[in-house]
């Protein structure tokens, strides 16, 4: 996790996070004071984790997480005192925010951003995947919009306007997205002609 915002009303709370993630060689710390510092700081950049310091001076801290999560930030913590920490959790741990009690201990903080950080690290995978995904989905489109283009004007079998697409991606050395965006883009400009 290389962008981290911390979030705490009090100096302490701010000192303490910032050299704990420091000592613990994750990346770069911004700090906010109140929620809508955070607020702006979320809508200004993007963060891999948001830390909460509950409650804030405007904010219980669960509004702020919830924030957070609409505004992209990966993951978010929420540490609240033990008489907040179940009202809070009830509130954010559906959205997949993590709790924890206050006061904290040094060896649960660390394991706690250790199994974010792993949680982290496979959402980003996952978001990879997601994204290829989509982008096949996309070109299966244009490829089959081409192809039908092919099959209504030059009158060829799927498989002809297939093996064409393929043909002519081999010879000029492009990918069939690029063959089959030519084709729509040819009969595009002929439509228009007309």
């Amino acid at each position: 996790m290389n962008n981290i915002l911390v979030v705490s009303g009090s100096l302490s709370g701010l000192v303490y996070f910032e050299d704990f993630l420091t000592a613990c060689q994750y990346g770069a710390v911004t700090k906010a004071e109140s929620a809508e510092i955070a607020s702006a700081e979320l809508s200004r950049d993007d963060y891999d984790l948001c830390i909460i310091n509950a409650p804030l001076p405007d904010d219980s801290g669960a509004g702020l997480a919830l924030d957070a999560l609409k505004h992209g930030c990966c993951q978010c913590l929420v540490v609240a005192a033990e008489g907040h920490a179940k009202e809070i959790g009830n509130a954010v741990e559906p959205s997949g925010v993590f709790v924890l009690v206050k006061p904290l201990k040094r060896d649960i903080l660390w394991a706690t951003l250790k199994n974010i950080a792993v949680i982290h690290n496979r959402l980003q995978v996952m978001q990879t995947q997601n994204d290829d995904l989509k982008q096949k989905l996309e070109d299966m489109r244009i490829i089959n919009h081409a192809k039908s283009l092919l099959i209504s004007n030059l009158k060829m079998s799927e498989n002809q306007a297939h093996k064409f697409l393929e043909k002519q991606a081999m010879e000029r050395r492009m990918t069939k997205v690029e063959i089959a965006r030519r084709i729509i883009n040819t009969y595009d400009i002929n439509r228009f002609d007309e």
